[in-house]
């Protein structure tokens, strides 16, 4: 049994190197090895295993982005690299200050003024509306929170931001202006999933229920079904309505989803 789990261990090390140099680039960053017409994403995560799980999955389903990583947003800056086309920071709640992250989102801002920046955040997004709107003023254009976003959905967005878009987490914006209108409303009625605010993100767009289908990888009942609820949980008599409202609340340009 020992010799066996020796044999598993080396098999399990010589796949990792293999998987390993993969990853492995040029000094400034890992990256993968571009395609001609490839889209190059810098993807910023001091956790080598989420850094890692994120380039693979973007790499299944979304073989365009070539990905360039790095451990720290210091790292990213230092690298200074001018073919970067979006910047993906990760910011994990152990590690990082809503003062921090704001800081560092607004250095790379500076540093790529043309650059799409879409933040991903571990913390508790139903707490921090405020930071959520300082990270967009602060020259974010996207800000997924990763404790309650599915990788499609993910996905999507990042594809959004990448397309000249803006996206936010609708819920946490609606329950931060829920609560200051009535206090004692029940914030769960206004609380958008992942995957509605995506399509209120492609509605924002003035895109068709036949077009968000076809891009979401979705039919075109359950568009319909996620439009209906959009517009009951925000309070709209209509999808045009829903989208006036979604503006109000970030009224930057842009998408929100």
């Amino acid at each position: 049994m020992v010799e066996y789990g020796r044999i598993a261990d080396h098999r399990l090390r010589d796949r990792y190197d293999a998987a390993q140099n993969r990853f492995e680039g040029n000094h400034g960053g890992s990256a993968d090895s571009p395609a001609g017409d490839s889209i190059l994403v810098g993807l910023i995560d001091s956790v080598r295993f989420s850094r890692d799980c994120l380039i693979q999955a973007l790499r299944v389903q979304s073989p365009e982005l070539s990905m360039l990583s790095f451990g720290s947003v210091q790292e990213c800056l230092d690298a200074a690299r001018t073919d970067l086309r979006m910047i993906l920071y990760y910011s994990h709640q152990e590690s990082s200050s809503q003062a921090a992250v704001l800081q560092r989102v607004h250095a790379l801002r500076q540093a790529f003024p043309a650059t799409p920046i879409v933040v991903l955040s571990d913390a508790n997004v139903a707490s921090q509306p405020t930071s959520i709107r300082d990270a967009i003023k602060s020259g974010a254009q996207g800000f997924i929170p990763t404790a309650n976003t599915a990788m499609p959905a993910a996905i999507a967005a990042i594809r959004l931001v990448k397309d000249g878009g803006t996206i936010a987490p609708v819920e946490a914006l609606l329950a931060s202006r829920t609560r200051r209108a009535d206090p004692e409303a029940d914030e769960t009625s206004s609380t958008l999933t992942p995957r509605q605010m995506t399509v209120l993100a492609h509605l924002r767009q003035g895109k068709a229920n036949k077009i968000i289908a076809y891009e979401l990888g979705m039919s075109e009942s359950t568009v319909k079904v996620h439009v209906r609820n959009i517009m009951r949980r925000m309070g709209a008599t209509n999808r045009t309505q829903a989208v006036y409202k979604s503006q109000q609340m970030l009224p930057s340009p842009g998408l929100i989803g």
